[in-house]
Order: C-alpha cells, then sequence, then structure tokens
C-alpha cells in the first residue's frame, strides 16, 4: 500500500485502542509516529555563524534565520534520510505536494531547498510547479516571471529563468504565467520532459513544488517525471481520509512515493514537530478547500 498508507494504518490501529484503554471524559492526544533520527541534544550540535538579515526574504526560511533551532534540526533529519534513501549519490527531481491547500508544502520546499544546500559541493534547484497559486517568489521576495510556464511556451529559454537566491549554492525558476492555456497541457509537452532531465542532470537536488494532489492533476503528471515525490500531512488539520485520497491518487498515476512528512504542532505548548508517518487529531473544516483555486489569479 506504500509507507504513507502503512503508516495512516498503523495510526488509526492505536487510535482505537487508546480509545478502548481510555475513559470518554479524559481523552489521550496520540504521539504521531516519527521515522526519521531524533535531534541532537543543544551541546552536540555544530555551530553555524549568525543570520544576516536578508530584505523581503520571508521568515519562514527557519532554516536559514534560525539555523540551531529544532525546526532546522528536524529539517536536517529529513535531509539524512534523504541521502540515505539515494546511497548512489544519483542526481534526483524530488516533487513535494500535500493532499490539501495550506499544509506548508511551499515553505517545507524553501526550508528543505535550503538545509540541502547547506552541503557546499550540493548544487539545488527550488522549481515553483503551481502554475495557479505560486508562493516561492513571495517568500523569496525574486520576480515572478518569466520561468517556468514560458519555459514549456517556448516564450522564454531556460537559462534565462533561472535566478540566483541570496543563499549560497540555492537556485530557483518561478511559475510564471500560463497566460490563459491549460497547466495540464504545458505539463505533458515533450519539453517538460526534456526540461527535467536537464534540471537533474545540471544539479545535485531539485525539489518542484507543486499544487495539492487531490486538487487538480498536476501534481500526478509531474511526479511521473521526477526521482519520487514527499507527501505533506499536517497534524490536526489534513483528514485521514483526504491523505489517504492523495496517495491512492499519486499510486494510481505511478508516482513513486518516498514518504510522507507530518507538519504542524503535536502538543498544546510544544514547537513544531516533523516526521515521517501520520498523526491524528481534532479536524478543522476545510469547505473551502474545493475553492481553493477560486480566486487565484494566473499572473500576469
Amino acid at each position: 500500500m506504500g509507507k504513507v498508507l502503512e503508516a495512516l494504518k498503523r495510526a488509526e490501529q492505536e487510535r482505537t485502542r487508546d480509545a478502548l484503554a481510555t475513559p470518554p471524559s479524559s481523552p489521550v492526544p496520540v504521539e504521531p509516529r516519527p521515522l526519521i533520527d531524533e535531534p541532537p541534544p543543544l551541546s552536540d550540535r555544530p555551530d553555524f555563524p549568525e543570520a544576516t538579515p536578508i530584505p523581503g526574504m520571508a521568515e519562514a526560511l527557519v532554516a536559514y534565520y534560525e539555523k540551531t533551532s529544532l525546526v532546522s534540526e528536524q529539517y536536517r533529519s529529513l535531509r539524512t534520510r534523504l541521502l540515505s534513501m539515494n546511497a548512489a549519490g544519483e542526481r534526483q527531481v524530488i516533487a513535494i505536494t500535500s493532499a490539501i491547500p495550506r499544509e506548508g508544502k511551499s515553505v517545507t520546499t524553501l526550508n528543505v531547498g535550503c538545509i540541502m544546500a547547506e552541503i557546499r559541493h550540493h548544487r539545488v534547484l527550488m522549481v515553483d510547479g503551481d502554475f495557479r497559486r505560486s508562493t516561492l517568489h513571495k517568500l523569496l521576495n525574486l520576480p515572478s516571471k518569466p520561468g517556468l510556464a514560458e519555459v514549456l511556451a517556448g516564450e522564454a529559454r531556460y537559462e534565462d529563468v533561472i535566478q540566483a537566491t541570496p543563499l549560497p549554492n540555492l537556485f530557483f525558476i518561478p511559475a510564471g504565467s500560463t497566460k490563459g492555456r491549460s497547466a495540464a497541457e504545458l505539463l505533458s509537452s515533450t519539453e517538460t520532459r526534456r526540461l527535467f532531465r536537464r534540471m537533474q542532470e545540471e544539479y545535485h537536488y531539485t525539489f518542484v513544488d507543486t499544487p495539492p494532489a487531490t486538487t487538480v492533476t498536476d501534481a500526478g503528471i509531474i511526479g511521473q517525471m521526477c526521482s519520487g515525490v514527499i507527501v505533506i500531512v499536517r497534524l490536526n488539520y489534513t483528514h485521514e481520509s483526504t491523505a489517504r485520497t492523495a496517495v491512492r491518487l499519486l499510486q494510481a498515476n505511478n508516482v513513486p512515493i518516498l514518504g510522507g512528512l507530518v507538519i504542524g504542532r503535536d502538543r498544546p505548548h510544544g514547537g513544531y514537530g516533523y516526521g515521517y508517518g501520520y498523526g491524528y487529531g481534532y479536524y478543522r473544516p476545510y469547505h473551502y478547500y474545493n475553492d481553493y483555486y477560486h480566486d487565484a489569479k494566473d499572473p500576469e
């Protein structure tokens, strides 16, 4: 069933067992089961120079602004897992998606790219593959076009859309503007496959931010051209059935799933936790999910 679905099944079994053992009046929150390594003690962590503020760059880039924080260490644990899964050191293109909107996939893409670029010999590329709600250029305070859409439409050269970021070894391609064209049509062209092969040849790791897997077909199309996909699941936000649906859709398109990354607060006064697996809790409504692109405007 895949790594994420297996984790989902374990979580469901644990919830049932704990519900039987706990009186209804005293619910006990269940901790997600992370499969990544625990971060090292503060005394064992390497010293990092204090981050120089970069005008306009979002504070959400915790991996840069707070290099010694617990969140940054968890991103490094994810990096370690990705590197261990790629023991041969092959160059990879990895898509990052989610089940529903606002789960944190763009922020995750940004931080994972930053963490991977900490390795000095790595050239890392981030690509905004969400044509309808492009976000990465705002977080980086970089131009939104020309970008991927213009290259696929033959209106710009690949070399001309690659932007240097303020961070060493880290580069960026914005989504650009489809100008009313179908995103699925652009992504399904033979030029797209050639472009993805070129990115893989020129960068050690390429991370592609894609739309949620249950909203449009883009994640399934992009995922087929990647080494694998990471599915973001947000604690106390993403319903289990929706996460299952996202995984099934990706599997139906023969997209290799590297794992599921659980993010969000896992306790009332705790920090943000990251780990492979799935954590469940009290879900807030997400009726707006069907309207994800209702007010999304294509960049001019």
